[in-house]
């Protein structure tokens, strides 16, 4: 059994296309902030405790 599969629309910017602006907007310059920003906290360099959860061993059938 053949499906039918319409053609693709023909695009109708193809003469035309849409073209990109040449120069792109300036990116205004920004002030410095006037407080300075909070200092960067250290990490911890000992790793906290791990609470594990003791997985059920059951024996092995035999």
């Amino acid at each position: 059994m053949n499906i039918p599969i319409p053609p693709e629309p023909e695009d109708p910017n193809i003469d035309n296309p849409p073209l990109p602006p040449g120069e792109p907007a300036p990116v205004p310059e920004k002030e410095p902030p006037e407080n300075d920003p909070p200092p960067v906290e250290e990490p911890p360099t000992t790793m906290p405790p791990v609470i594990g959860i003791q997985a059920w061993h059951s024996p092995s059938i035999q």
